[in-house]
């Protein structure tokens, strides 16, 4: 669930008073993966009202994205909503081991102190 939100995986930053993981997350959870399938990751090529280019950066919760044209690649990234991108090819989010066992770490209801 941080990871999807963005957040660091350190337990300690996310978690609340209780010492349990933030239940804020779970709650937010839902939308972030709603968020996610809509939303071309970072890698994804798409072609936009201003031409065909790849994704740089992607905010979930606003639908902004900056795409670097093909054919302006010297210029800044072209900021553009996910509504007016249609995807071609969509990148795909892979985790190191390292990053999965961060995050099984996480889920570790032991690791909670449950």
């Amino acid at each position: 669930m941080a990871k999807e939100q963005s957040l660091s995986l350190n337990p300690v930053k996310i978690s609340g008073y209780c010492g349990r993981l933030m239940c804020c997350l779970k709650y937010e959870q839902d939308s972030y993966e709603e968020l996610i399938k809509l939303t071309p990751p970072q890698g994804s090529l798409v072609e936009t009202p201003e031409g065909r280019g790849m994704v740089v950066d992607a905010n979930l919760l606003t639908g902004k994205m900056k795409v670097r044209l093909d054919d302006r690649r010297d210029t800044a990234p072209f900021e553009c909503l996910r509504d007016d991108v249609k995807v071609i090819r969509r990148a795909e989010i892979r985790l190191s081991k390292e990053e999965l066992e961060q995050a099984k770490q996480i889920s570790d209801p032991l690791v909670l102190g449950r």
